[in-house]
């Protein structure tokens, strides 16, 4: 700990960093799920933050450790028409949240989190979700230090002869 970490929101020319930083979790993804993930290609994930980045509010923020970037977060509105079924709802998602290995335990998601517990809470927002793969383990134990608690179980059947 210790660390000096600072949370900024990603700019142009960030592209290639954060497309380096989301390597490392889409390689993991790949590894666990190539039916559903692609192969990491470096030069198509910096043209997706190059097109996000245009966006009107692009919701992602680079953490850096020391002025060196170790992670990054992408956050985005969630929300829920009134229904027979349920209450109109609204909240912040993180849809993306990667920390490089050489940073991990050193609380750069923590600060992330915590930046976007900020932000949604300016905005209007009375909570803060994310999912997360059950394969990813490391993921879910982090997301249950920082406070998230578990409410919603999404589960696959896969259909033979598909």
């Amino acid at each position: 700990m210790g660390d000096d970490i600072t949370i900024r929101p990603a700019e142009r020319g960030d592209e290639a960093t954060l497309a380096a930083i989301a390597a490392v979790v889409q390689e993991l993804h790949f590894a666990r799920r190539p039916d559903i993930f692609k192969a990491v290609d470096p030069s198509a994930l910096e043209a997706w933050f190059s097109s996000a980045m245009k966006r009107p509010r692009p919701g992602i923020t680079l953490a850096l450790i020391s002025g060196v970037a170790a992670g990054y977060a992408i956050s985005i509105d969630g929300g829920r028409e009134d229904s027979a079924f349920a209450h109109p709802r609204r909240w912040r998602e993180v849809d993306q949240l990667a920390v490089l290995p050489a940073y991990r335990r050193r609380g750069v998601a923590r600060a992330l989190i915590a930046e976007a517990v900020l932000s949604a809470r300016a905005d209007g927002f009375p909570a803060l979700e994310l999912n997360t793969w059950a394969f990813n383990d490391a993921a879910r134990a982090t997301f249950q230090r920082l406070g998230f608690v578990e409410r919603n179980v999404r589960c696959e059947l896969v259909i033979p002869g598909r």
